[in-house]
């Protein structure tokens, strides 16, 4: 029964993560704020994911679009933090 509840409190955190990072960015304009707001953002989807394939639909097998979108996440954050490094 705890299980469920991590992944939601784990989806709700990126999400929240994920708002508080683009309203600083919407403050100060700094693009690295923008490419750590998004990849939370396709973080909270991949745990929305993780729910989905454990909780709700158990016999769905979703792992390989979990570590997709997970994977394209992190790329994303990769990619800001070389090119917004100024």
């Amino acid at each position: 029964m705890m299980g469920p509840i991590i992944y939601l409190l784990c989806a709700l955190t990126c999400l929240g993560s994920a708002v508080l990072l683009w309203r600083g960015y919407r403050r100060t304009r700094q693009r690295l704020l923008y490419w750590s707001a998004l990849c939370f953002a396709i973080m909270a989807v991949s745990n929305g994911l993780l729910i989905l394939d454990l909780v709700l639909l158990p016999d769905v097998y979703l792992l390989p679009w979990r570590s997709g979108v997970t994977q394209f996440a992190l790329l994303v954050l990769l990619y800001g933090l070389i090119f917004e490094s100024d």
